[in-house]
């Protein structure tokens, strides 16, 4: 709760103090946005690329293929590659939910055409999907495809009863799993083909962890980057003055 200051302020201190323009500066960014949006419209141009699809493709994903890029998570990580400009990484937390907790370098990818989570039965251990954009920029998580594959083990705070798919844009692996991770209910019901799931709440981050429960394979990860403010304003006035020039030889 903001409170009250002096109504007056000594002439001297204002004299000395130089200007500050905070102030404005969140509000032009929300109008420069606008503005964008507002150009967007008018001239149909796009404000997010187009989406990017993680396949995880067995022929040039698997296990055995070196790091194409180095990896980001702490104690080395684990293996990780990149597609349509994000960095895939796979990570397995184990010692989950005690102060020695840590990211195996042991990480990896089956060849499998999917990506295969909790494929063991150690309670203490999530592996998972780590994602981030290649230039550190912000992107949207649209949708995944999911299909159970067992139900027989569960890790720490879980049921082999409802296996849950686990989503969050932070995770500390020293603390318990519940709690950490927008949680999305499976059930227990095998032989399913893929469904995909879609997403309205990741949006606007930088990376983002992607596990589950038990015995899930991930497949189809679909996510969209989105361009900084400045670069798509710029973007829409180069477009926009071709498309004004466009409409102005339509008019002769």
């Amino acid at each position: 709760m903001l409170g009250y200051g002096r109504k007056f302020l000594n002439h001297n201190f204002m004299k000395h103090q130089k200007p500050s323009f905070s102030f404005i500066a969140k509000p032009f960014k929300n109008m420069t946005i606008t503005a964008a949006t507002a150009l967007a419209l008018v001239t149909g141009v796009s404000t997010e690329v187009e989406a990017a699809i993680i396949n995880f493709d067995a022929d040039t994903y698997a296990f055995s293929n070196p790091n194409i890029y180095t990896p980001q998570l702490p104690d080395t990580g684990g293996k990780c590659f990149v597609e349509d400009g994000f960095n895939v990484e796979a990570f397995s937390a184990q010692g989950i939910g005690t102060p020695a907790a840590f990211y195996s370098d042991g990480a990896h990818f089956h060849a499998s055409n999917s990506y295969e989570a909790q494929h063991y039965n150690d309670v203490d251990r999530l592996l998972g999907i780590y994602l981030t954009l290649v230039d550190g920029g912000t992107f949207s998580l649209e949708s995944l495809d999911y299909q159970l594959r067992e139900n027989s083990d569960a890790i720490a705070g879980y049921s082999t009863d409802d296996t849950k798919i686990l989503i969050s844009t932070t995770f500390d692996p020293t603390e318990p799993v519940l709690g950490q991770f927008t949680e999305v209910s499976l059930g227990n019901q095998l032989a399913l083909p893929f469904q995909t799931l879609n997403l309205t709440e990741f949006e606007d981050i930088t990376q983002v962890y992607i596990a589950s429960s038990g015995d899930v394979n991930f497949d189809n990860i679909t996510a969209n980057s989105i361009p900084e403010p400045s670069s798509l304003v710029g973007l829409l006035l180069v477009r926009s003055m071709g498309f004004c020039f466009r409409r102005k030889e339509s008019q002769r």
